[in-house]
């Protein structure tokens, strides 16, 4: 199974994700050509590489669950604040998807563009998250 850590701040705060939904998407970026119309033919431009944009949808559970990863916590609404707080301060987030061996399979900058949250009728909750890449200006 997959596990999804999502760390801020250089690891000022880390959090494990609950939940990885079974069809989590690990997207490839773009590539930004250019073609250009010379006298006799036509030239192509390998361009830079664009930015990655990834939605997904699952749980921030309000008790513990068999599936959970031990390090993630019970408490749904405390993701809530953390991705609240975090956005407010105008900060990057780094996404990092693990696999069931533990190799990284993701290890990204992102800007949260939207967060969404559904209370279901146990109390669990439902959200909808989508990230895109952020690359830091050296």
């Amino acid at each position: 199974m997959y596990k999804i850590i999502i760390s801020v701040n250089n690891n000022e705060e880390v959090w494990t994700l609950p939940h990885c939904p079974p069809d989590f998407p690990i997207p490839q970026p773009e590539q930004h050509h250019e073609t250009y119309e010379g006298l006799s033919r036509d030239y192509r431009r390998i361009g830079p590489l664009g930015l990655r944009h990834m939605e997904w949808t699952a749980l921030l559970p309000v008790h513990r669950y068999p599936f959970m990863p031990s390090e993630a916590s019970a408490d749904g609404w405390a993701y809530v604040d953390f991705f609240d707080r975090w956005r407010d301060k105008k900060m990057p987030f780094r996404l990092i998807v693990l696999d069931s061996k533990g190799a990284a399979r993701l290890n990204m900058p992102v800007t949260v563009n939207s967060f969404d949250v559904t209370v279901r009728k146990n109390g669990d909750l439902e959200y909808s998250i989508a990230v895109t890449e952020y690359r830091f200006i050296t």
